[in-house]
């Protein structure tokens, strides 16, 4: 084999082995809340979070740190948002800068998210938003506000205590919703009284408890009788316990009250559709300290 397509070969074969090792990525694995029967023996998950976010104290942190990009109102368009792009670092120019070639990559724009967007932040998890602000999204304009960026992701300044990151997090969820719904999501959960089943009716509160940590009436006794975690006010029910809030989707406690979910019965025929989101938006108000965000 001519050495110039041996050489060739074996440039392309390394240029591989580094792409497909270093590719960006921003990991959303998190301390997962034991729930399951068996696991009494282990010692419990430090918590996620070790003050309870606020969204007041996130408000001051966005008018400081974020605003320039995603706006007064969280609508992506502040006055910097135009002119952003990406960082131009990728494996390819890493890979070429080691034999000392020097690649230069498109300025590619780089749209600021916009918190008003609802379908995004249903499908996003707190802890990945948590993620996304401390190591920043690789190749994108948005910068890493911890102390170390994710590969592809600028750095952010000022860096950002984990508790800020949490406050603000919170504060941008609150555009997602409005004072409005989060009123009715909380009627809903105190005072409608729907039918749960062998001749039983009952609010949401009677069973998940006025706090939302399981603690409520006689029927909440009995699921605790029933599922390993509810008497420790740990796991799925629990909206107090933030290791597991803060790993859930809003349209998987969406999904949950809509088809039910094992003890849990289905409301699709009990509830509207926006009802069912008035209601999961006030059940997050349980691990944090709810204000309407700036322009509700």
């Amino acid at each position: 084999m001519p050495a110039n397509v041996l050489r060739t070969l074996l440039i392309l074969g390394l240029f591989a082995a580094a792409t497909a090792g270093c590719q960006p990525t921003v990991g959303v694995g998190g301390a997962a809340a034991s729930t399951g029967a068996g696991l009494a023996q282990a010692p419990p998950p430090a918590p996620l979070v070790k003050m309870r976010p606020a969204a007041e104290r996130g408000r001051a942190v966005y008018e400081k740190v974020c605003w320039a990009c995603h706006g007064n109102e969280g609508l992506g368009d502040g006055p910097a948002a135009a002119g952003l792009v990406g960082p131009r670092k990728n494996p390819m120019t890493d890979f070429f800068g080691m034999f000392g070639v020097k690649l230069k990559g498109e300025d590619l724009p780089s749209r600021p998210a916009n918190f008003h967007n609802q379908v995004a932040q249903r499908l996003n998890t707190p802890f990945s938003l948590f993620e996304t602000i401390r190591l920043g999204r690789p190749h994108t304009a948005m910068p890493a506000f911890g102390p170390k960026p994710a590969y592809g992701a600028n750095r952010g300044f000022p860096e950002l205590k984990d508790d800020q990151i949490w406050d603000v997090l919170f504060y941008a969820k609150t555009w997602s919703t409005t004072p409005a719904a989060v009123a009715a999501g909380q009627e809903i959960y105190r005072n409608r009284v729907t039918d749960i089943g062998g001749g039983r009716t009952a609010t949401c509160m009677v069973c998940h408890g006025r706090s939302g940590d399981g603690r409520g009436d006689d029927l909440s006794r009995e699921i605790a009788a029933r599922i390993w975690g509810w008497d420790k006010t740990t796991g799925a029910g629990i909206f107090t316990d933030v290791n597991f809030m803060l790993q859930r989707k809003p349209s998987e406690l969406y999904q949950a009250i809509w088809n039910g979910r094992g003890l849990m019965p289905a409301y699709r025929e009990k509830l509207k559709d926006d009802e069912v989101w008035a209601l999961v938006d006030y059940l997050w108000t349980f691990m944090y300290d709810y204000r309407p965000a700036r322009g509700q």
